[in-house]
């Protein structure tokens, strides 16, 4: 596997130069303007960006304010970097999870040699807590050489054995210990029995939804059907009407066309009368009745 190297400040420059001109996300086509010697690949160039090269992103150690809110993130939300270092502002997740990796190994280093002190010393031992100590103020009190003075006295008596009850109260106890079984008994089977009721008149109110709801899709679709077929028979009133008119229109041309052809037939045979009269012939007519 080849080495990886180590990004160049002219890389640095290219690359920021292209995420400003094609911008932050656009990784295989900036990975391809990069130059090829050193194979920077799209995840590549995406880990140096957000880690390294995007602006906001603070360098350099972290302040004893940045420790003290890791630390208590990190008590809060585990090893979710990303999720700790979007109320971090400035860290990425990758250099606040190197950093508690360091942290850890400096404490865990500081309990197994208890003569060196360390920052942190108010975290608990076991990080699996994961729970912040506060530092106090003024050292606590030294403890009392009697602990029990300080307790009240229905606190110092000790509690009765079975041996010291009596045997009446003991049957007594047993009695209402049965008693207590018994209710409890009834109300199991009370409720088994109420939730079986619900789940009866759901599955009914369920059904009588059902058919109201198809009664009502079947009236919606009667209600269409009797608009359609109201429709379709205006439709087909107008059409018929507009059929009679035509027709009627059609009829009073076809009788004017009768009327000017029988007048245009008689003045032709009055014509032919007169040319056969002047000749001394037949009237032309005649031939025309033949």
């Amino acid at each position: 596997m080849k080495e990886r190297q180590r990004w160049q400040p002219e890389e640095d420059a290219l690359l920021r130069a292209y995420v400003k001109q094609y911008g932050p996300r656009e990784w295989n086509l900036i990975s391809q303007r990069l130059p090829s010697a050193l194979h920077r690949d799209p995840k590549s160039c995406l880990e140096r960006w957000k880690n390294y090269l995007k602006p906001g992103i603070k360098k350099g150690s972290l302040s004893p304010e940045e420790q003290s809110l890791v630390i208590s993130l990190q008590a809060k939300y585990g090893n979710k970097w990303k999720k700790i270092a979007a109320e971090v502002p400035g860290r990425t997740a990758k250099r606040l999870g190197k950093w508690w990796e360091v942290f850890k190994e400096k404490q865990l280093k500081h309990h197994s040699s208890p003569s060196q002190a360390g920052n942190y010393d108010h975290i608990l031992d076991t990080f699996a807590e994961k729970y912040v100590q506060p530092k106090l103020a003024f050292p606590p009190p030294d403890p009392p050489a009697n602990p029990a003075a300080v307790l009240p006295p229905w606190m110092n008596a000790s509690p009765p054995t079975s041996e010291a009850l009596p045997v009446r109260e003991m049957g007594v106890l047993i009695r209402e210990l049965e008693e207590g079984r018994e209710v409890w008994a009834r109300q199991r089977k009370e409720a088994a029995w109420r939730l079986k009721r619900l789940e009866q008149q759901l599955e009914a109110e369920k059904e009588r939804r059902g058919r109201e709801k198809a009664e009502e899709v079947e009236a919606k679709i009667r209600r269409l059907r009797e608009e359609e077929a109201a429709y379709v028979s205006r439709m087909e009133g107008e059409y018929r009407e507009r059929l009679g008119a035509v027709q009627r229109e059609e009829e009073a041309k076809e009788a004017k066309l009768m009327e000017a052809w029988r007048s245009v037939h008689v003045r032709l045979e009055k014509l032919l009368a007169q040319i056969g009269s002047h000749r001394g012939g037949p009237p032309i007519t005649a031939f025309l009745s033949q």
